[in-house]
């Protein structure tokens, strides 16, 4: 009797733990990151008088379902959809910026040459040249809230960096610890591993993994190790290294820094993945470049604009100022400089600019630039004086002062350009849009000759403005103010004071044109138009591209950038819903399964409080007979 009734405690022990572990589930079914536990029962058996009979039911082990291969591949891809929702998200904010009606430069852009072509057909009217203001004025601004818009995004970078190191500091700490208890209780239970806590772990991975890319290996004692992609170990069993951002040689919050206890590495190039590789990718991939393109556009249009208004005069008879300020490049010295050494930069050449930053670097011997991103070297001419300034990609350096080997700057040509243009003159009169030369023929020419258009070559030509009289004394020779003897070239172009002009036609002897300052008022357009005609120059890219041109390719550059990311996003959301549902196949609990199981384990226990009741009885019959 008394082997039947261990035979039935037995049983219901074992089937209340089964029913436990179905209880658990049901309870879990919704809640992230559970997996699935199955328990296993063994037979008993009792050795004896050489016979060998069964004893009932023990629990063997309560099982976590979960495939690790899977688990890794989501870890994997769980980096991979942060790492491109995030650049995704950054650059379709960019992309609007750059191609919204309301917020990019094509409508700005457009108005304000419009504006200037409409002053070309009503030089003199107050009202055009008032309309030609207005929209410098809002091209300006436009350039202004791109930058704007544009330096808010880093800053946001900056702040997602440091909210990411810290939770991934968070994270890690949560994993070592995690890492410990596992190994403990997995000690104190002969083995069996703790499967709730498993759950956590694997939870908290995922969620690392969602913030920077991860390799995990396990260990022998059933901890997990973690390394970045870089291979630098973040955690290691029970003990997590430490995420920093720090500034950079050049002030910049831009180096990530692990510290394992000793001296901290950086790893901010060899991290990818998760969000802050998202970050990464998208600054270095989108933002910067965009920023120095805009930039490379505002300092083309101010270079351009201003270069053709200086060949102008205004309505006061003076020649024409800055119609916008100059942009001038970023200088920045690094933070370890030991030297006295210092930079100044202009732009020299619009049409060699190009959308990189560089490094300017002394060896002790000779300074070397290179591209901030790549390394790659750039060739400088010049020696680096006012008067013989560094040169390189349009780009003029001015240095001073003493440096010491290993000195360096960080040079950006056009990074805060579009920030930095403003309009220069509020006085409509103050528009040059007349020549500051007229011409007019002599009384008694010919008419077989005439005077071409007069071309500006210097503006600052003190003798400019200086009345000047071309006498012809044959076809082909010609006086200056009635001195001197000029052979007119083939080509008939005369050049001088700042100024040059063709001659059409054969003149006759005695044929005169008289050049003198021009008045601002008159209604001339000359100017106007030369200005209206800024916007067709090749200014970009070595002079293959207008103004229009840059800014369309800047727009389809991130537009393109913007779409790629969005497919991709696509791609990797569709591949990350597949493999999790990979892993809720064998992980995931299933309703009906769990129902099943309830009714069978139910019955099973239902069955061996039977078998202890019959136990009970045949033991009272035994009692009774006895007693009788």
């Amino acid at each position: 009797m008394a082997d039947l009734l261990g035979i039935g405690s037995s049983a219901l022990l074992a089937y209340r733990s089964a029913l436990n572990v179905v209880g658990q589930n049901v309870a879990n079914a919704n809640t992230a990151g559970y997996s699935r536990q199955r328990i296993d029962l063994t037979a008993r058996t009792l050795s004896g008088g050489g016979i060998v009979t069964g004893s009932g039911v023990q629990v063997h082990s309560v099982q976590r379902l979960s495939d690790q291969f899977v688990l890794g591949r989501l870890v994997g891809q769980d980096s991979s959809l942060a790492r491109i929702s995030t650049f995704s998200a950054q650059a379709a904010s960019v992309d609007g910026w750059l191609s919204g009606t309301n917020t990019g430069l094509s409508s700005s852009l457009q108005n304000f040459f419009d504006s200037v072509n409409s002053l070309g057909s009503s030089s003199s009217s107050s009202a055009a040249r008032q309309v030609v203001l207005s929209g410098a004025s809002a091209l300006a601004s436009r350039f202004n809230e791109l930058q704007s818009n544009f330096n808010a995004s880093d800053s946001d970078i900056d702040a997602r960096l440091a909210d990411s190191v810290s939770q991934i500091n968070v994270l890690s700490k949560q994993v070592a610890q995690l890492n410990e208890r596992i190994a403990q209780a997995t000690a104190a239970n002969a083995g069996a591993a703790p499967n709730d806590l498993m759950d956590q772990r694997d939870t908290t991975l995922r969620a690392l993994a969602n913030q920077v890319g991860i390799s995990t290996t396990t260990a022998e004692d059933g901890s997990i190790n973690v390394t970045l992609g870089s291979g630098q170990a973040l955690v290691l069993g029970s003990r997590a290294s430490s995420l920093t951002l720090a500034a950079d040689t050049y002030g910049r919050p831009r180096e990530l820094l692990l510290d394992s206890g000793g001296a901290p590495v950086t790893v901010t190039s060899q991290v990818s993945g998760g969000t802050i590789g998202g970050l990464l990718d998208f600054r270095r991939e989108v933002l910067d470049p965009a920023m120095n393109q805009l930039g490379t556009i505002a300092a083309a249009l101010s270079s351009s604009i201003n270069a053709q208004h200086a060949e102008g005069m205004d309505q006061y008879g003076q020649m024409g100022g800055n119609l916008f300020t100059v942009p001038t490049p970023t200088t920045t010295p690094s933070r370890n400089n030991t030297g006295t050494a210092t930079l100044s930069a202009s732009i020299g050449d619009v049409g060699a600019l190009s959308s990189q930053d560089y490094t300017l670097s002394f060896d002790g011997s000779s300074w070397k630039m290179n591209d901030a991103v790549t390394g790659a070297s750039i060739a400088m001419s010049g020696s680096g004086t006012a008067s013989d300034p560094l040169v390189a990609n349009g780009v003029k350096l001015v240095l001073g002062g003493t440096a010491q080997a290993g000195d360096k700057f960080l040079v950006q040509p056009t990074r805060n350009a579009a920030a930095q243009i403003k309009l220069a003159i509020s006085d409509p009169a103050r528009i040059a849009a007349a020549s500051p030369l007229r011409t007019s023929a002599g009384t008694g020419n010919s008419g077989l000759s005439s005077l071409g258009a007069i071309d500006i070559t210097d503006a600052s030509n003190a003798n400019l403005l200086q009345t000047t009289t071309i006498a012809f004394t044959s076809a082909t020779e010609y006086t200056i103010n009635g001195s001197g003897s000029y052979t007119l070239p083939a080509d008939g172009k005369i050049a001088i004071n700042g100024w040059s002009t063709t001659v059409g036609g054969v003149p006759a002897a005695g044929d005169s044109f008289t050049l003198s300052q021009n008045d601002g008022a008159s209604g001339d357009n000359s100017n106007a138009l030369a200005l209206a005609a800024v916007a067709n120059q090749g200014l970009l890219a070595g002079g293959r591209n207008t103004l229009s041109a840059a800014n369309s390719a800047l727009v389809s550059s991130v537009g393109s950038q913007a779409s790629q990311a969005s497919t991709q996003l696509d791609a990797q959301n569709a591949l990350s819903t597949q493999t999790q549902a990979e892993r809720d196949s064998v992980a995931g609990v299933n309703l009906d399964e769990e129902a099943a199981d309830l009714i069978r384990f139910q019955q099973a226990y239902q069955a061996a409080a039977q078998i202890v009741s019959a136990a009970n009885t045949l033991f009272d019959s035994l009692l009774s007979a006895v007693r009788g």
